[in-house]
């Protein structure tokens, strides 16, 4: 019943939601360099090796491409769906491993309502895989730590691994988790425990062919930029201390649990009255897995709020636990009541939200019967990745400032995409003439050609 009720809020809109930022198409377009060209171990993006990433989101929906022969708005979703189908069922069996076949199907309801899980599911980003492999790899530690499968600490590094081919670094939340929680006074140093040494070479093994392909393609480049700023640097919290190192990590975690956020603190304190009553450390592994993805992720300097996606599968497993200790007449009753206002609110809200969101995107302007399909287009200040998806051609980005007429460089001659907040310096800089508008995710921009092409098109 969970299984089908998690289907229907997952695809019940399959495919209607636009992809309008270069985020939500980075791999789309990738998966598609994959299939035009066969190159599945450096796909590129403007003719350039991808090396920011790992490949293995590219390589799923390049995958889940292949039936219809093509990447398309709706086959890009597949990887990300599949991969929220798998959280349900990950948390769920963590909370019926630990507690009870009940309290499993209330975590697994209430972590695919999430606004995180429901809403970053339709988006083909490598987050929502990620959290999955991080909720199945807490399943394989539950399994060796409490039930004393110690195979399932190979199976928790390999998922460590796949991670990491998933996005890099981040996959590492899952080994600070369970190593925090097995520093416990009275059990001593885990490095045995957890079979670290061992599993650390595993790791290590799997992560290498990356990096040996990152270094042989890219050089000192790819160490010095990829490796150290933008896997390191990038996140390392630097400048002034300001409130919103505080506020926005407690903003970006409340808005990723709704609806079920308000109830995260009466969750919380009733896990520490629990785990100070029983000591069984259930409710400990719990606080520790949300505990340390919350700093983490809220000590980097990046804040966006899908980083914060595996907080969604401890608070909804410590929100089950919770409202099962509560002393509730009809209580199944209650619950069946809740979980059918929920889905069908999810419904109405999410089938509003696609219409709103996809009346912000309009790229008619950008049609066979405005541009020439032979001469080149360049973007300004716009998502060029969302334009060469749906447009299905190379555009070029540009910087705002490119090719001026005051810089003694010629322009490059084409269709020029251009924001239209920076819309005047290039009218004033530029002979060229505006032949048509549109808009991209609410950003309006302005189609310009040089006056030579557009007489020409006249």
């Amino acid at each position: 019943m969970l299984l089908a009720v998690g289907v229907l809020l997952l695809f019940f809109d399959f495919g209607a939601r636009v992809l309008a930022t270069n985020d939500e198409t980075r791999f789309p377009m990738l998966a598609r360099d994959i299939v035009a060209r066969g190159d599945w171990l450096l796909p590129r993006l403007g003719g350039l090796p991808h090396l920011n990433k790992p490949p293995l989101f590219a390589w799923l929906v390049a995958l889940a491409a292949w039936p219809g022969g093509a990447v398309t708005q709706s086959s890009a979703l597949w990887p990300s769906l599949v991969a929220a189908v798998g959280v349900l069922i990950a948390t769920s069996w963590i909370g019926w491993r630990l507690w009870s076949r009940e309290i499993g199907l209330a975590a697994g309801f209430i972590v695919l309502t999430t606004h995180g899980i429901f809403t970053l599911a339709r988006a083909p980003m490598p987050d929502m895989m990620l959290c999955f492999v991080i909720t199945a790899a807490m399943a394989a530690f539950v399994a060796a730590e409490f039930s004393g499968r110690r195979l399932s600490l190979a199976v928790f590094y390999v998922l460590l691994g796949v991670g990491f081919w998933t996005k890099g670094l981040a996959a590492l939340l899952a080994l600070a988790i369970v190593v925090v929680f097995s520093l416990h006074p009275a059990r001593g140093w885990p490095v045995r425990r957890l079979a670290l040494p061992a599993g650390l070479v595993l790791v290590s093994l799997m992560i290498a062919p990356w990096f040996v392909l990152g270094a042989t393609s890219g050089g000192e480049q790819f160490v010095r930029e990829i490796v150290m700023i933008d896997w390191v640097l990038w996140y390392l919290p630097v400048g002034h201390w300001r409130w919103r190192v505080i506020t926005e990590p407690i903003g970006q975690t409340l808005s990723i649990l709704l609806p079920w956020s308000p109830l995260l603190p009466f969750a919380v304190v009733s896990a520490v009255g629990m785990e100070a009553k029983t000591g069984v450390r259930k409710a400990a592994l719990l606080l520790v897995w949300l505990g340390v993805v919350f700093v983490l992720v809220g000590a980097s300097a990046q804040q966006r709020m899908r980083y914060y996606l595996p907080l969604c599968p401890p608070a909804a497993l410590l929100i089950a636990v919770w409202y099962h200790q509560l002393t509730l007449r009809h209580r199944k009753v209650l619950g069946m009541t809740i979980a059918a206002l929920v889905v069908a609110g999810l419904i109405v809200w999410q089938t509003a939200d696609d219409a709103r969101h996809n009346a912000l995107t309009n790229l008619r302007a950008l049609d066979p019967r405005t541009v020439k399909a032979d001469t080149p287009i360049y973007a300004v200040d716009v998502p060029e990745l969302v334009l060469a998806f749906y447009l299905d051609r190379p555009v070029v980005a540009l910087h705002t400032d490119a090719a001026s007429a005051s810089d003694g460089r010629t322009p490059p001659i084409g269709y020029f995409a251009v924001a239209d907040r920076v819309l005047p310096r290039w009218l004033d800089q530029r002979p060229v003439a505006t032949i048509a508008t549109g808009v991209v995710n609410g950003q309006g921009f302005s189609v310009l050609a040089p006056e030579s092409l557009s007489r020409r098109q006249r």
